[in-house]
């Protein structure tokens, strides 16, 4: 890839580590002969002498580390550069609390969530709510530490564990209503606000995650599903978003998180679409052909 001190390269990728989401934007680039500069977020200082050439390049965000993902995008805002997804919106969508109340207040469906610094509003939570209920942490991927509480002895266990951990952040957790625990749920990709497509995820664990193994297949075209996929990106301020859904009993859908630096490996393979060059045209601005969203 292209030095980042070249006139030519006038965008960026900032990552850490390279996985299949990576080397297919990569690829992607080299097919159309776009030179980039690899950004790696570890070793960037923003010391003077590194930041002339960060003005006017576009960096498309996809750093696996939340909190580096969100201080290396705010570093490139301060110095010029323009990024994708923007650092506002990767700190929304790596803090859950705030990803509900964006949605919330935009008006989009989610699941009534409560607020719980400590183990005694955990509790006042799961017993406002009601069993089942799901504790999740603020910041957290592939479903780690979170856990569908059925009684009261899981609540005290879970909500105890919490209070042990080092940090305050690390301790405060959401009480969110269980919708539908163990059925499928759905994942929407959106591009620079239009949804690319959906898939439905199943597992035999009630957490629905590829990275623990579920399998996916091509959900049917919806015109709710799209709809809210498009609604819950713009309310976070995301140009790139994995929107994970769930249906309720009386068949409407409810948006459960929004992911900013979404991973489309299982979805690429279960629709065809391809994800890496509708990203690759929306951060370069090409017109090019692609697909019509499925």
């Amino acid at each position: 890839m292209s030095d980042p001190r070249s006139a030519s390269t006038r965008l960026g990728i900032l990552l850490s580590t390279v996985r299949y989401e990576e080397r297919r934007l990569l690829s992607e680039l080299d097919r159309r002969g776009i030179p980039v500069a690899r950004l790696d977020p570890r070793t960037m200082s923003f010391g003077p002498g590194d930041t002339e050439e960060l003005k006017g390049m576009t960096v498309l965000n996809r750093e696996i580390s939340s909190q580096r993902a969100a201080l290396a995008g705010e570093s490139l805002e301060a110095f010029g550069a323009r990024t994708v997804n923007d650092a506002a919106a990767i700190r929304v969508c790596g803090n859950k609390w705030s990803t509900y109340l964006r949605l919330r207040q935009d008006g989009v469906p989610t699941p009534t969530t409560l607020l719980a610094p400590t183990p005694e509003a955990g509790r006042a939570a799961v017993a406002a709510l009601g069993y089942p209920a799901v504790i999740k942490p603020l910041s957290a991927s592939w479903g780690n530490r979170v856990s569908l509480i059925t009684d009261q002895y899981a609540a005290e266990a879970v909500l105890e564990h919490c209070a042990a951990l080092p940090s305050a952040v690390a301790r405060t957790v959401i009480v969110q209503e269980a919708v539908r625990p163990g059925s499928p749920d759905i994942r929407g990709i959106v591009v620079d606000g239009v949804c690319v497509g959906a898939i439905t995820r199943s597992s035999s664990d009630w957490r629905n995650n590829v990275a623990r193994g579920a399998t996916v297949e091509q959900h049917a075209p919806d015109e709710e599903v799209h709809r809210l996929c498009v609604r819950a990106a713009a309310a976070v301020g995301a140009t790139i978003a994995g929107v994970d859904l769930v249906e309720r009993a009386d068949g409407s859908h409810t948006v459960l998180e929004v992911n900013s630096r979404v991973e489309f490996q299982g979805f690429e393979r279960a629709t065809g679409v391809d994800v890496a060059a509708r990203i690759v045209a929306a951060w370069t601005a090409e017109m090019i052909e692609v697909e019509e969203p499925v």
